[in-house]
């Protein structure tokens, strides 16, 4: 059961997909080159911390996401996770990691789908609404987390906008292959001091 703070995170994640350029495509499944594995059974095993604005620790949960269904739409073959809500599937094309959100889920009138993380990319790359553009900073910073050690692609997704004060924006490192790594919420303090709001690392995954 999710507590109320981490449903909000959950909304906050969620609520940097969806407001992604919602572009179509029709390319095929990308199975060879695939920048996020999918495949029923993969599991991704995370640490996370929760912060106040001070940097103190509030507290700490596991967080388990795995691919447990997929389906298939208009010839294309879309995943469903554990820790995502249902009506909402992902797949890797030649261009990047897309997700379809059906009209039901309440994000959207119509069924649509929309890129996520442009892939393959260079650093420089900006996409997605211009009020929450997503860039790419690095293709091959290497981080340590539990999991080990990796080359990742940085990207920072930024709330122009916002006005409050958790969500200035959102830093993700990817790992082509292997999956999110490290994902972190940044808030921006009314002096405008950022602090990190939590921080998930990748504590160990199981690839099929």
């Amino acid at each position: 059961m999710f507590s109320s703070k981490r449903n909000l995170y959950l909304l906050f994640i969620l609520s940097a997909l969806l407001i992604c350029s919602c572009s179509e495509s029709t390319e095929p499944d990308n199975t060879i080159n695939q920048l996020i594995p999918l495949k029923i059974g993969n599991t991704w095993n995370y640490s996370r911390t929760v912060y106040d604005s001070t940097g103190t620790v509030e507290y700490t949960e596991n967080i388990n996401s795995s691919v447990e269904k997929d389906t298939s739409i208009e010839g294309i073959k879309w995943y469903g996770y554990s820790d995502v809500p249902a009506g909402i599937y992902f797949t890797n094309k030649s261009n990047g990691y897309w997700a379809f959100v059906k009209a039901n889920t309440g994000n959207f009138l119509n069924d649509t789908s929309l890129l996520v993380y442009k892939y393959p990319t260079k650093v420089g790359d900006i996409y997605g609404d211009p009020e929450t553009p997503r860039e790419v900073i690095s293709l091959d910073e290497k981080i340590t987390v539990p999991a080990g050690e990796f080359k990742v692609i940085h990207l920072i997704t930024t709330y122009i906008g916002s006005t409050n004060y958790l969500i200035d924006s959102f830093e993700t490192f990817i790992a082509p292959g292997v999956g999110i790594i490290k994902h972190m919420q940044i808030g921006k303090k009314y002096d405008g001091t950022k602090f990190v709001v939590y921080l998930d690392e990748l504590e160990s995954y199981t690839l099929k």
